[in-house]
């Protein structure tokens, strides 16, 4: 059975600067595959939960009527909202986390999570879900994985430096353990059983500045649980960019993903 990571509400308070740099960007081809297949047409409502620095709710918001964009920490929110101001005006952005979605934020049509299921309460979010989506409406988890590239070993090496020390953090422990369930698992036994999985591989240019805003907007790696031993890990990302490039930039083989969960056919909803 999934444990459930505990609630931290200001988690990424000192990620929220670098996670635009440092994470990579959901692919634009999987945003447009997902909006067509949740039958997207301007008229529907989304909600991003957990919606960090609100790249999801950005990029559907020219898909949908209206979107709302909910996150604990009010600096990801600072991020979100500056990033999505005069661009889309059809974005609400509100303080607060799952355990919050109740009836009043209305119905939506698609809810979408990038990289934060992890941190909830899976199935008491998917059961508050149930309630605010519409009968067809669709729970949609987004990710990016960074693969392998025998053509490219900086790429192993590096995740192998991150992962010396994000591994000592006890909530990336759980959920590395034999108990934790994955979420294709979860959604199986929650009202949206009916799971489809779309993906998109590119190759990109990343940069030294990238690659160590990256640690730095992880909880995992924070300043506050690494302290002088981030400098150590900056210092050995800036060796692992000298050794494998002459130009500061590299090119790294990204995977975007995205889990459509919707209720089975012929179910209530």
């Amino acid at each position: 059975m999934s444990s459930i990571t505990p609630f931290v509400p200001d988690r990424f308070r000192h990620a929220a600067p670098h996670y635009l740099l440092g994470r990579p960007a959901y692919s634009p081809a999987l945003i447009r595959r997902v909006a067509q297949h949740a039958g997207l047409d301007g008229t529907q409502r989304l909600l991003d939960l957990g919606c960090g620095p609100g790249q999801l709710s950005l990029a559907f918001a020219s898909w949908v009527a209206q979107a709302v964009a909910i996150d604990p920490e009010p600096a990801m929110l600072a991020v979100a909202s500056e990033l999505g101001a005069g661009i889309a005006p059809n974005i609400e952005y509100r303080q607060g986390s799952s355990y919050d979605l109740d009836a009043a934020l209305g119905t939506f049509h698609l809810a979408v999570i990038g990289r934060a299921f992890h941190w909830m309460d899976r199935a008491d979010t998917l059961a508050r879900l149930e309630t605010l989506l519409a009968p067809r409406g669709a729970v949609t988890l987004f990710g990016t994985q960074h693969l392998d590239d025998p053509l490219r070993p900086w790429a192993a090496q590096y995740r192998t430096l991150l992962d010396q020390y994000a591994n000592e953090d006890p909530a990336r422990a759980q959920r590395k353990s034999a108990d934790w369930e994955n979420h294709s698992d979860v959604l199986a036994r929650s009202a949206f059983a009916a799971l489809e999985r779309i993906s998109v591989i590119e190759y990109r240019r990343v940069s030294a500045e990238q690659l160590k805003a990256r640690p730095l907007s992880m909880s995992s790696l924070s300043r506050e649980r690494l302290g002088d031993r981030l400098d150590t890990l900056l210092a050995g990302i800036d060796a692992l960019v000298a050794e494998h490039s002459s130009d500061g930039w590299l090119i790294e083989r990204i995977e975007s993903t995205a889990m459509l969960a919707t209720r089975m056919p012929g179910s209530p909803g």
